[in-house]
This record gives structure tokens, sequence and C-alpha cells, in this order.
């Protein structure tokens, strides 16, 4: 009797086919039309220079140090690298992106080189002496994307042209205007760079015109402290804020507002989502109850807000202290309806007690979700299916003791940073979450808000010791 014996397909085979079965539509027939000649498709060989660069020992890093400073070879390598991998792996129609493999080689060499100099130091003098800035954002477009927005504890936002060093202030003086009568917590670009949000103390968020610094419309319904604005990505017109009275609400720059006597127009939201990290059970409103301001408790503050880019109606938040994440969909919520989640993140602390989350963010290509919490660790969740973290960054040293401390991610989403109680700024790689963090020494005090420009080498960062830094990737370290 004979053995039929099945013979292995090679692996290119069989990438072909799972990369199909991955891209093909169930209405679409499994062979193609023979008259169309096929894509041309990326062969391995193409990345092995790529590949072998970051297959040496870790101690060599000098060796990857030419491909980081010719930029125009590190791009086409990145390129072909999202290329390959797509090739390689695909992601499966209607699947998480976060299901399908990544295949990354670490870049930590390139990591090691940002360093700040005294010329990149910059202060803030406000009525009293110097004061800390409290929030920061790089603009997208104007000045190559490196006009860096700085808030601080009066009100003020000032203008800083990151593209040179403190220097450039004894020439020039730096564009400066007040925005609030309170400490400013929150500030955010529109995606065209003409206006900004700023999100203040004040219990009110403010829509500025850059160029002219006027005022152009006053958003008030909150009854604490506004921590969080965002732009929604899909929908440039609207936005959300998060504040300390356990509310969330948004805002649409379409709707007409009420013109005050002293000339400002007031806006009311659109939507809002009511007491959304609250511990309290809803209680029936009465009409006492409904007469009076809605205030939560200061531990139901909500500390971020985020839209999400798959679907333009949901949206993340975090809160101060239930240490989980909720998704909302907004079309299920008004103004007058009750607010349930659609999904709530499983808590992945590993401390006894819940803790607070000071900082959420979304990477730029919308598949991850960060989230910075007061146990000092870092949380990695899927943004379509909540769940547990994926996976957690942290260190010995790192200290998230408090919700002034923010995170930012590189415009390639390969690294995050975070600032930290013990004076330093910690830095990842995204895809080595178990890899020690490179520790850079920043300031005399805790480090707060952090911010990067779409230029890979550069960010900044605030502290309570009323500095900004900013931090550029020093390149004659390249041949140590």
């Amino acid at each position: 009797m004979s053995c039929f014996r099945f013979r292995r397909p090679p692996l290119t085979d069989l990438t072909r086919q799972s990369t199909n079965s991955f891209c093909r539509d169930d209405s679409e027939p499994l062979l193609q039309n023979s008259e169309v000649p096929p894509k041309k498709r990326i062969k391995l060989e193409d990345n092995q220079l790529y590949q072998s660069k970051f297959t040496e020992n870790k101690e060599n890093d000098f060796i990857s140090t030419a491909l980081c400073w010719n930029k125009e070879l590190y791009t086409s390598l990145t390129s072909q690298h999202t290329l390959f991998r797509r090739e390689l792996w695909g992601t499966a129609v209607g699947e998480s992106p976060m299901a399908s493999t990544r295949w990354n080689a670490s870049t930590r060499f390139f990591m090691k080189n940002f360093a700040s100099s005294d010329k990149d130091i910059f202060k803030f003098l406000g009525d009293r002496g110097l004061v800390a800035p409290f929030a920061c954002s790089f603009s997208h477009v104007a000045q190559d994307g490196k006009c860096l927005a700085v808030a601080d504890e009066e009100g003020m936002v000032g203008l800083i042209d990151a593209r040179y060093d403190n220097t450039i202030e004894t020439e020039r003086v730096r564009t400066e205007f007040r925005a609030h009568d309170n400490a400013v917590f929150d500030i955010m670009w529109s995606p065209d760079d003409r206006q900004m949000v700023t999100a203040s103390g004040d219990q009110t968020a403010r829509l500025w015109d850059v160029e002219l610094q006027q005022c152009k419309a006053v958003f008030l319904a909150h009854t604490c402290s506004i921590k969080s604005v965002n732009y929604n990505s899909i929908d440039p017109n609207m936005w959300v804020t998060a504040s300390r009275d356990g509310n969330i609400f948004i805002w649409d720059a379409r709707t007409v507002g009420m013109q005050t006597p002293e000339g400002e127009t007031l806006y009311k939201p659109v939507n809002s989502i009511r007491s959304a990290h609250s511990l309290d059970n809803p209680k029936k409103k009465t009409r006492k109850s409904c007469s009076l301001p809605h205030r939560s408790k200061p531990t139901s503050s909500v500390t971020g807000a985020q839209f999400l880019k798959h679907q333009q109606h949901l949206l993340a938040s975090s809160g101060a202290i239930d240490g989980i994440i909720k998704f909302w969909d907004l079309r299920n919520h008004s103004n007058t309806k009750a607010s349930l989640p659609v999904q709530i993140s499983i808590n992945g602390a590993t401390a006894k007690r819940p803790h607070g989350i000071s900082t959420l963010i979304l990477d730029n290509s919308g598949t991850r979700l960060y989230a910075n919490s007061t146990d000092n660790y870092i949380y990695q969740y899927d943004p379509i299916n909540l769940g547990a973290p994926l996976t957690r960054f942290t260190s010995p040293t790192f200290r998230c003791s408090s919700f002034y401390i923010r995170m930012a991610i590189s415009p390639d989403d390969r690294y995050i940073v975070s600032g930290s109680s013990d004076k330093c700024i910690y830095m990842w790689e995204t895809d080595f979450p178990d890899e020690n963090p490179i520790v850079l020494k920043a300031h005399e005090n805790e480090v707060t808000s952090l911010s990067w420009s779409r230029d890979l080498e550069l960010f900044a960062s605030c502290s309570d010791d009323t500095s900004l830094r900013l931090w550029r990737v020093d390149k004659s370290n390249s041949n140590e």
C-alpha cells in the first residue's frame, strides 16, 4: 500500500496565501483574472540590509549610528519596513490591527542621544516672579511644526520658536497673551494651526485666533477645573473637555453661541457624559437637586478624554480614582439621558488599592491606547477591544505620583516619553516594553507636561522648577 505524503509548500507561498486570505472579501474569487498582472511584491532579500543593521550585538550600537544620521536612508528603510511588514503579515479585515504580528527592530541607539543644553532652557516670568509652565503643545505645520505653545500657572500662553535656542529671544520678543485669569492645565492646536483651545482652572475652555491672539469663543458648562482638551481628528470642528467635576462635555464650533455685553460668545455643549467615573450609584433627581449646580466628588475627577480614530462616535475616558478606562458611544448620550459605557477596561494593576490615571493618549495611527497610572506603570490597551492591558511599561525609579504628570508619543509611534516625580524623563520603545527605559536627567523638580514635535529629533518638557527644556538629538555622540 502506497503512502501518500503531504508536501509542505514553500514559505513564500504560505505568506502569499495568508496575506490574500486576510485581504480578500468573501465575495471575491480565490483566483484573479489572469489578464491582470499581479502586483509587485517586496522580497525578503530587499530588506536584508535593513534587518542586518539591527541583528548585531546590542553593545555595538555604533554600527547603526550612520543609519540614524542619514535621514534619507532612515526614511527609506522605515518605509520599506512598513511595506514589508504589511506584505509579510497583513491585517485581517474587520479585526483589530493589534492582532497582526509586528516586525520591528530596536532603535535604542537613537534614544540615547537626546540632550538638552543651557541654551535650550526657557523661563516664564509672571506677576510675582518666575512661574511654572503647566502645559505645552507643538504645532502641526506652523514654523515646520516647531512652534511650541506653552501655558503657565497664571493663565498666560507663550509661543516659542523651537527651531532656535533661547538666544533668539535676545533678538525678538516672545509672543505672549493672557488666555485666562487662572492656571491653564491643557492646550491644543487645531489641525490647521490657525486656532488653539485652552483649558483652565477658571472652569472654562476658550477658542483662540492664534495670529490675532483674540478669543473667538468661551465654552462654559463645567463647575470645576478643566484638566484635558482634545480635538476630534475626523471632525476638527468638535472637541472634548474633561474636568474635575466628573463630567465630559463635547463641543461643536459650528453651533450658534450667545453674545454677552462684554463682547464674548458663549457656547453650550452639544453632548455630555456626567459622572463618568463616579463610584456612586446614580440617584433619581429631585426638584431641589435640579435647581443646584451639578457637582461631583473630587475623587470622581475625569483626567482624560480622547476621541478614537476607528469610529468617529466613540470616546475614551480615564478617571482619577477607579484606575479604569471607559468607552462611550456618543450616539447613546445626550444632555438629558443617563450615561452608560459600551466597554470598560479590566484593571491590570498589581496594587491592592485602585490607582488613578493621570494621562490618556492615543497613538498617531489610532491602534494603541496608553494610560499613565499613579501606580507607576504605563498600560497599553487595544482601542478596539478594550479588555485587560496588552502590556505595561515601568522602571524601579519611575514615579507617577501626581495627576500633573503627562506623557507624549513620537510622530512615528515608536517611542513614548513620560515625566516623573524624580525629576527625570523616561523613554521607552513601544515595541520593547520589557527593556529598561532611557532615563534623561532633566530638571530640578517634578517633570510634568511633554510634547513631541513632528520632527522625530525634537521634544519639549515642562517642570515645576519654572523651566521648559527642549530636547534635541546630539549628533556629536554618534561616534561614541
